[in-house]
């Protein structure tokens, strides 16, 4: 599992979606999104970009009609900014129309080992962090619904409060999320409630399960983050199949690449190459899982072979390993990979790349002996193990 931020307008589409409602937001990337907006109305606009306190940074458009929005689109769009460190470029944002608020809530819902950890204010806002001193929480079980006397034991007690809060409970369950924050959750001069900030995360592995919610769910890059080529052909690639496609560079001057099959597989590998000291030297992490067919098997590994040679360092690693597979066809998964390990093997031998192999699973003995006899035939160095060793055992091999 993997936590992946979404944006904010997508999110609250979802939402409303959830209680048979319209969500009244526009998403704006040009300026000609503006002409949606109505001349009668006072808007909000702001980055929706995968980062927080918009409002701190100078970066709220406040109570503006149509050609304020347009005026303050202008001087923001495509604008150059440094968000904690990191520098990046505007270029999706969120309008939604300006309400006037006479209370302010903050609200989360947050999954980790113990459960499911819903925290609350009756003081949200901008401040929120500097008075967290006055939230709330309970933790619930994944088997246990919310009910009205775990809201009470929080201090919600008004009605209305407890609907909204369990409609939002409900969307958290049920849409894939592991993180929902609101703040505020706003109420107006009617008494109706305003969901006026939301931040959300989902669980990537949700995909499939959540195919009728998330429909074409964009998963977009971390701000400043630059998706490169293969990143991006790889991502598209997974988009299009029900197999599980992972694959982001982390050091492109690396000595370490992976080819992983499993989320839980991959984390761990990678976990435990860092803990041997080799944290420096991973140039990728990725996931190959789900049943891959030859085809798919064979674009993700050009596209991860040749990333890996572009750096022209001798005698890097390629690990291709994960835990034992439960219905991923192993011999079928490494003919592809064995296509591509032909294709390249005369850069591979020129940078003398040492493979390394554990697997274990369906059809793993064949898998093993086919991807032995092609590096062998090759003239490519390789060591394998099955899955009588432990999974992170093969990675004693490295000696950098």
């Amino acid at each position: 599992m993997a936590q992946v931020g979404i944006r904010e307008f997508d999110a609250k589409a979802m939402y409303y979606e959830s209680i048979g409602e319209n969500y009244a937001g526009y998403q704006i990337k040009k300026t000609l999104d503006i002409s949606l907006l109505s001349p009668e109305k006072k808007y909000v606009i702001k980055p929706d970009m995968l980062f927080g306190k918009r409002g701190k940074r100078g970066l709220l458009g406040l109570k503006l009609d149509k050609n304020g929005v347009n005026n303050w689109l202008h001087n923001k769009l495509h604008s150059k900014v440094n968000i904690d460190g990191v520098d990046g470029e505007l270029d999706v944002f969120l309008a939604e129309e300006f309400s006037p608020l006479t209370k302010e809530y903050y609200i989360s819902f947050s999954q980790d080992r113990d459960g499911d950890t819903l925290t609350f204010s009756s003081e949200g806002g901008i401040d929120i962090e500097e008075n967290w001193n006055k939230t709330t929480s309970i933790v619930l079980s994944p088997l246990s619904n919310l009910h009205k006397t775990d809201l009470e034991k929080i201090g919600i007690d008004e009605s209305s409060l407890q609907k909204i809060i369990t409609k939002l409970w409900n969307f958290y369950r049920n849409y894939g999320f592991v993180y929902l924050e609101i703040n505020p959750l706003g109420v107006d001069k009617n008494g109706n409630f305003i969901i006026v900030d939301m931040v959300a995360k989902v669980d990537n592995c949700e995909f499939f399960r959540q195919k009728d919610h998330w429909k074409t769910l964009e998963l977009p890059q971390s701000f400043g983050y630059k998706e490169n080529k293969k990143e991006k052909y790889i991502r598209e690639l997974d988009a299009q199949t029900g197999a599980s496609m992972k694959f982001k560079i982390l050091n492109k001057d690396a000595e370490i690449w992976t080819l992983l099959a499993g989320g839980g597989g991959s984390l761990v590998i990678t976990d435990t190459l860092g803990s041997l000291g080799f944290a420096d030297e991973i140039g990728n992490y990725g996931e190959l899982s789900g049943n891959p067919d030859r085809e798919n098997t064979r674009e993700y590994t050009r596209a991860l072979i040749e990333q890996m040679l572009e750096n022209n360092i001798k005698g890097k690693y390629l690990i291709i390993a994960g835990a034992i597979a439960n219905f991923t066809k192993i011999d079928t998964t490494f003919a592809g990979i064995i296509d591509i390990l032909e294709e390249k093997a005369v850069e591979l031998q020129e940078q003398k790349i040492q493979i390394l192999v554990r697997r274990g699973g369906l059809n793993d003995k064949k898998g093993l002996t086919i991807i032995k006899e092609a590096c062998d035939r090759l003239g490519l160095p390789i060591k394998i193990a099955n899955s009588d060793i432990y999974m992170t055992d093969i990675l004693k091999e490295i000696t950098l």
